[in-house]
């Protein structure tokens, strides 16, 4: 069998002057013409097109699919009477998203204000239940209101650290079509707030994301040997951050809620420390989906 060579031709036509586009076939001196060389183009241009708008059916077909995502919120522990935050809306990123076309609304109802210092041992507050397009997500972003703290009976403004008062938090994960896709957000408030002076406070929020569904959380209440109640503050690690609560002052109890499943070191801090001693407890198994209740824990005076 011989092999044919293709190549095209672009010359002056010496009669007319026209300029004339060739594709030439060797072995035979086979010439296609002008006209038939416009057809065969016509003819890929209309499958290309075609295949096109096939992948984009497919692809607005995937779009349209939904999946439920909830977020709730939890805090951790500061010295404020009061911190209220608003949430304007609630933007989520898809994986591969080119700026700004990979943003999507999550949520544009304005939430709050909700007061972090009352979401701690166990309590949160919703932040959104909403049905988003299914995928894989990379980013949250969140727009706030007029947030405010209250410390020694003055209320005041928080001063977002720039303009917009938006955030955005770097976290994976993924929507399933007719599923449910939960999320803690845990507000770490004394590293949130920093104060300026004597009433002015800039608000730069810490926040720490984890899958709800993924997580496990640890209890008990903190006494001493009378069973009175210690005032103490609860942390542990999670091998990326710190996770920390104060135990209720009527009843000692606590929990660090939503945690990864993991091994843990919990260290028993009082307020009190000239008059009793602090405690860890190392080696507590916390498994997804569970609550890992160390009872009563009694603290030593000195």
């Amino acid at each position: 069998m011989r092999s044919l060579k293709c190549y095209e031709r672009l010359y002056i036509n010496q009669k007319d002057g026209k300029f004339v586009h060739d594709l030439i076939i060797a072995e035979g001196a086979t010439m296609v013409s002008q006209c038939q060389l416009f057809q065969w183009t016509i003819w890929i241009c209309v499958f290309l097109l075609s295949s096109m708008l096939s992948c984009s059916k497919s692809s607005e077909s995937v779009s349209n699919s939904e999946g439920e995502l909830f977020i709730k919120i939890i805090d951790a522990p500061i010295n404020f009477q009061r911190l209220n935050i608003v949430v304007v809306y609630v933007s989520i990123h898809r994986i591969g998203g080119t700026e700004p076309f990979g943003w999507s609304f999550a949520s544009t109802q304005t939430v709050g204000p909700i007061n972090l210092l009352s979401l701690r041992n166990g309590a949160s507050a919703q932040l959104l239940l909403n049905k988003v397009p299914v995928g894989e997500y990379d980013q949250i972003k969140l727009r706030f209101g007029a947030c405010t703290v209250m410390e020694n009976g003055s209320e005041s403004y928080l001063n977002y650290y720039t303009t917009p008062n938006e955030h955005v938090l770097n976290y994976d994960f993924e929507v399933l079509e007719g599923n449910q896709t939960q999320l803690t957000f845990d507000f770490d408030v004394s590293r949130s707030v920093s104060k300026i002076g004597s009433s002015y406070f800039i608000f730069t929020p810490v926040i720490r994301v984890q899958n709800t569904l993924l997580s496990g959380s640890i209890s008990g209440s903190v006494v001493d040997s009378n069973h009175n109640v210690v005032p103490t503050t609860i942390s542990t690690w999670t091998g990326i951050d710190s996770v920390s609560t104060l135990n209720d002052t009527t009843n000692g109890s606590f929990q660090l809620s939503d945690i990864p499943e993991n091994l843990y070191s919990v260290r028993i801090v009082p307020f009190d420390t000239l008059s009793f001693l602090e405690k860890r407890i190392d080696s507590l198994v916390v498994t997804r989906q569970t609550t890992r209740n160390l009872g009563a824990i009694v603290l030593k005076r000195r």
